[in-house]
Order: C-alpha cells, then structure tokens, then sequence
C-alpha cells in the first residue's frame, strides 16, 4: 500500500552564512569629504575620481543569486586607497568593510583595467609621432636645452623577492630593488617605461636593451635634425654619467676643477633641464606610497603595479591634479631614515668619441653665445637706465 507524504506548507529559504564586516569608511565617511580631504585621502580630486571610474567599468562585478556586489566607486576606491598608502591588505580590508581576499583581488584586477584601458591613451610610446617628437622639442628649447626629446634615467624601487632569485635583486646600495627605467617629457609625462629589469643591472645597460635605444634610430629622429654652429644635430635624448654617451645622447662633461667655461655652461643647462625626469620619480613615490615604501606583493606582480602608477601619474598629469610638496616631503624623510639611497653607475665607454662629442660643443658653444647675447642685452638696458 502506497503513502503519500503531505508537502510542507512553507520552504525554508537557503541560508546564506557570511561574516560580519563593520567598517562602512566608503559608505559613511567618504561622502562627507571636502574637496581637500577627499585628494589627501585617495591623492586625487573627487572630479579625476569620477572620470577614472568611467575608465576601468571593466572591473565591475554582477549581482549574485545570494549577494550584491561590491559597487565599482567603492572597488575603484579600495584599489586607489592600497596604492596610494603602504598599509597592509587586512587593514584596508578592515576599513572598507571587506575581506582581505577581496582587497588583493581588486587591487590587481584595477591594475590591470587601468594598464589596458588608460595605457593607450595616457602612456604610449609616441616616438613614432611627429607631432609629437615637434612639441617635445619645443618644450626642452624652452626650458634652455636644443634638439631635445626627453630625459632618460632609472629608479630603484624596493621589493621582496624570493629567496632563490633574492641575489638578482641585490643592488650596490645593498637593497633589494626593481628597476623603472623611463624616459620623461618636458611636462614631467613618461613617454616611455620599462619595468622589471633586476636591481643589480645599470641604467646604461638597461638603456642599450631597451626598445627606446631602437626607436631613437627610427628615421622620424634623422628628419627633425637641425644645424647648429654648422653640425647636424639629431633629436635625441639627455642623461647622467651613467648612459653611453652616442650622437642621440647627450650626457654632461666629466668634472673637473678648472672647466672651460662652456662646458661649465653645458653641464649647468643639461642639470637644469635634466630635473623633469627626477621630478616624475619623486612625485610618483610620494604620491603612491606602496611604490614609495616598497612594493611588498608577489615580485611577478610588481611590473604590473608600477606599470599601472605610472599611467595613473600620467592620466593626473593630464587632469592638473597637482601634487601636494607635503607628501613630496613626507617621502624624502622617509627615504633618508631608512637609507633607501639610489644606486649610482657611471659609463665612460664613447666618452672621448669624436662624432657624439662634435655635436655636444657645437651646443655648448650655442649656449656660450645665447648667455654672451643675454649679458650685453642686460649691459645696454642697464646704460639706458642710466
């Protein structure tokens, strides 16, 4: 004999278990920022905030069956907040609200939307524009430095590798580091990075494998050569003692205690207008602290994360968000208490080479009769004053 079992009147929902998370600092805190606390807080304007948002919707999340999703200003703004301070994931986590999973989840996903959403437009290698290649140049003969494209050199950024590769890492300051290798415009822009190379290596090095040294050769750079006191003069770059020195790479004179006095003036002009790829250095460390502190994720996630800075550096460059000098003050202490000095190289091979050398008298000597026109300009409105 069959038995019917009765159907239960009501079906119990599916029980959800999730853990209770308090902090609500998006949600509460947030909202009732002023302009000024709201840059402090997340080193941009709340304007740059919303822009950036509309930029990487690619990290944004569908609602569950079970739960709503993380909403995408609150994941753009975990992601910003871990880049711009050294706190750890559980902190950041404690303060949004969320787990430390998440955290490390959205962080590298946002650096990942933000290197394919914003690279193109942002930070590309423009040296096969000439529209381009002309503004630069324009830009460096304003600042006092003819024919030049940009400013190259390397930064050191702590990291943490692992024990089996620690010795890779090993710079000569004795810490362990990465290697930003970029070149800079006159508007302190990077036009060019490469991220990734080891602590031990030299920028010289660095240079001479990079595929900027290659795109220098491009032809584009032959075209835009002017004459100066009758040598052709290349569009080229500018660097430290540490670079080859070649005809599309000026470098400083070698000190000595008695300089001719336009080699004084070259070395003084090209320290001068060197600064704009020093400047993007410190502003990118101050601004972003995980780079500034050192970057203590997973080294094979390090090029990713420093890649991502310097887009967001470039995008804010684009947008006039400024950057506040106390945070630039901020990372220089900090850089002198723990001794995070950067690793210096220098390269005398090409240095006595006639060519390269022709081409930086002749704008030595340009420099020798701009600052001589200058000083009679100054002597006869002085004679009128008079």
């Amino acid at each position: 004999m069959l038995t019917t079992v009765p159907l239960c009147k009501e079906i119990n929902p599916r029980s959800i278990w999730a853990y209770k998370r308090h902090g609500n600092f998006w949600e509460k805190n947030a909202p009732s920022m002023n302009d000024r606390v709201f840059k402090e807080t997340f080193r941009m304007s709340r304007a740059t905030f919303e822009i950036l948002c509309e930029y990487v919707k690619g990290i944004t999340k569908q609602d569950s069956c079970y739960r709503k999703c993380i909403p995408l200003q609150k994941r753009v703004a975990v992601a910003v907040y871990t880049l711009k301070s050294s706190a750890e994931y559980e902190t950041v986590a404690r303060l949004f609200g969320v787990s430390k999973a998440i955290v490390s989840e959205i962080f590298l996903a946002f650096c990942q939307e933000v290197w394919q959403s914003l690279h193109p437009i942002y930070l590309t290698e423009q040296l096969r524009n000439s529209e381009k290649v002309d503004e630069c140049v324009h830009g460096f003969e304003k600042l006092g430095f003819r024919q030049c494209l940009g400013a190259i050199d390397g930064c050191h950024i702590k990291v943490r590798p692992p024990g089996k590769d620690c010795t890779d890492y090993y710079n000569n300051k004795g810490w362990y580091s990465t290697v930003l290798f970029a070149l800079v415009d006159y508007r302190y822009r990077f036009l060019y990075i490469n991220v990734g190379c080891l602590g031990r290596c030299n920028d010289s090095k660095n240079f001479q494998c990079s595929k900027l040294n290659t795109a220098l050769k491009d032809p584009i750079f032959t075209a835009k050569s002017k004459t100066i006191n009758g040598v052709n003069v290349l569009a080229g770059v500018m660097g430290d003692s540490a670079f080859r020195f070649a005809n599309n790479l000026m470098k400083p004179y070698l000190f000595q205690v008695h300089l001719p006095e336009h080699e004084k003036i070259f070395n003084y002009q090209l320290s001068k207008c060197r600064r704009v790829v020093e400047n993007p250095f410190g502003h990118l460390k101050a601004r972003f602290r995980r780079i500034g502190k050192g970057v203590d994720n997973h080294i094979k996630n390090v090029p990713l994360i420093i890649k991502a800075a310097c887009t967001l550096h470039n995008f804010l460059n684009c947008h006039n968000n400024v950057i506040n000098h106390k945070w630039i003050e901020e990372q220089t202490t900090y850089e002198s208490s723990v001794r995070l000095e950067q690793p210096e190289h220098t390269d005398a091979v090409g240095d006595f080479e006639a060519e390269p050398e022709t081409i930086r008298r002749a704008i030595a000597n340009s420099f020798c009769k701009f600052v001589l026109h200058l000083l009679r300009s100054r002597r006869k409105s002085c004679k009128l004053i008079a």
